[in-house]
Parts: C-alpha cells; structure tokens; sequence
C-alpha cells in the first residue's frame, strides 16, 4: 500500500493510541473503557473521512489496542510506513523561499528524518530569527520572522499544544505613517516538538492565512 497519512495525521494517531491503551492500564470500569473507545474511534473516522476504505481498514487496526505496550509499538510502526514524508526541498529551492534573507543555514537533510515534519522550521539566534518552510498547493514557500530567546511556558499559535513557547514576530505591510506594521503570535521555540503536537493541517493553515494577512 503507498504512503497515504501526513505526519499530523500519524502524530494525531498516536495520541489517540497512547489514551486508549493508558485508559486499559488505570480504568477497570467496562463501560467507561468502552466509552473512551468509541469517542477514539469516532474522533479518528471523522479526522480520517478522506481515507479510501483499504486505508481505513489499516488505520482502524487501532481497535485491536488494549493495555499491551507491545501492541502500542507494533501498530505505530506499522503506521509510520504509511507516512509521507515531509518533500526534502533543495537548496536553490530554500533559497528561493527566503529570497529576501542574504544568509541562511542550510539545514542538514542526511540528519533529518522527514516523516517526522508537516512544516520544517529552524532557529538562527545569530539572526534572532526562525525559518519555516512549508508547502502551499505544492509550492513550497517560506517564512521568516523575528524569534525572541526568552522561552515560558504557553500554548502554541500553530499546534495548540503547551509548550516552551517564544513570540514570533514578522514585518507586515508599510501603514500611513512608512512604518512597518509588526505581526506577532507565541508559538514553540522547539519546532520539532511543534510538529509532533501538531494533529490537523487546519491549525498551521490558520497560523499561516493569519500572519500574512494581518
């Protein structure tokens, strides 16, 4: 079978893994097991309505899931096969994204896996900035922004998971006055840990649409 889930649907899918069997491990009632289930699989087949029914059928192996720790890891690495990767953009291609930036730091690929990223984003404090780089209609495309070094604790603009979070800021359109308007939202410092909370294309689409139209 080809690779048919996103990372965020995989990572979507391991959360849902990881109560189901938590559930089994710390709740003896039945009918609240039974109750946790049905909202997992329901919740799954909604997020998942695109899937043909050979794709689903795949997915919804998640109903064999009970408390064992060895059929937690069997089913997500099966899963993980089932993962498109992240598209390695090449570096003329980074470049163009960033056509505005002199310097950039080329990420290292050999060193990256890509089933891990929807977005593939770097820091540069050198810079004080963050480098994201993501595909729109299978373009890829790029955005680049201010990152402050002071990291607290928050919710993240872009997965919506709680995290160390920095304010990232980007220059927007000049107003009356010649200034640059500024647009800024809390998101996480860790962009790996980003992509792991991120469970729905929706939030970084709305994160994008809302930063570059402010």
């Amino acid at each position: 079978m080809e690779p048919f889930l996103e990372p965020y649907n995989y990572y979507f899918l391991r959360e849902q893994t990881q109560v189901l069997a938590q559930t089994h491990r710390s709740v003896n009632d039945r009918s609240t097991i039974q109750a946790v289930r049905s909202l997992a699989f329901d919740a799954i087949k909604e997020e998942l309505s695109h899937l043909t029914q050979e794709e689903l059928a795949a997915v919804m192996a998640i109903e064999k899931i009970t408390d064992s720790q060895r059929e937690v890891d069997q089913y997500l690495a099966t899963l993980r096969t089932f993962v498109r990767p992240f598209k390695q953009p090449s570096e003329a291609g980074v470049k163009k994204a960033f056509a505005k930036t002199k310097k950039i730091q080329m990420p290292d690929w050999e060193q990256v896996d890509l089933k891990d990223y929807s977005f593939y984003a770097w820091n540069d404090m050198g810079q004080q900035s963050k480098f994201i780089l993501y595909y729109q209609n299978n373009k890829l495309q790029g955005l680049q922004g201010n990152l402050s070094s002071e990291i607290k604790k928050g919710i993240c603009t872009i997965c919506h998971g709680t995290s160390g979070v920095s304010l990232f800021t980007v220059k927007g359109k000049v107003n009356k006055d010649g200034q640059y308007k500024t647009k800024g939202n809390y998101i996480c410092y860790n962009s790996d840990e980003c992509n792991r909370q991120l469970h729905t294309k929706e939030h970084f689409e709305i994160f994008i649409e809302q930063i570059k139209t402010k």
